[in-house]
């Protein structure tokens, strides 16, 4: 069911698919109520769905508000903003973010592929994130013998234990990634 609050997209077929027959509908019978019914059915349905859309908040959806303001903040650089997504059992995550943030600059971040599963069960709450980071990255600093002329792109495969908060906002408690081939 959370198909229908989570996807925009369902909405709008679903509305092309109701007006195309309402109108096949309207040009068969030519009457004033099948035109009533060709035009206001599939607003209907649309206002029905941004309804939903919009006003249903799921996990998913702060999920993705959180991971597109993490993926903000690591473009920024700015690591006191990115350690405010970290709970305090977070020290491999905190302390693998401080060494790349020290060292490179991400340009272009951008995240696909997004999969995810909560437990609602688990007190509290946790999700399981997978998802695939492409971006651009490029040293700070010049390294000695190491030198990068333009940005380098890069995919990384990242999975993301995400704790629940009382707020019902997502913090990360662990963090995995591997480089993509």
């Amino acid at each position: 069911m959370l198909f229908f609050v989570d996807y925009l997209w369902i909405w709008i077929v679903l509305t092309l698919a109701t007006a195309g027959v309402c109108w096949t509908w309207f040009l068969n019978d030519q009457q004033g109520k099948t035109f009533a019914a060709a035009v206001v059915l599939p607003l209907l349905i649309l206002g029905s769905g941004l309804g939903l859309y919009y006003g249903v908040d799921t996990d998913r959806k702060s999920i993705r508000r959180m991971l597109d303001a993490l993926v903000r903040s690591v473009e920024k650089g700015d690591y006191a903003a990115v350690e405010k997504f970290l709970t305090d059992e977070a020290e491999n995550t905190r302390r693998d973010a401080k060494h790349n943030m020290d060292f490179i600059e991400v340009f272009n971040a951008r995240y696909v592929n997004l999969e995810v599963a909560v437990n609602d069960a688990a007190s509290p709450p946790i999700a399981e994130v997978r998802f695939t980071a492409a971006f651009e990255w490029q040293n700070k600093k010049p390294i000695e013998g190491f030198s990068l002329d333009r940005p380098v792109p890069e995919r990384v495969q990242f999975e993301i234990e995400l704790v629940k908060t009382k707020d019902n906002s997502w913090l990360i408690n662990n963090c995995r990634y591997f480089l993509r081939k």
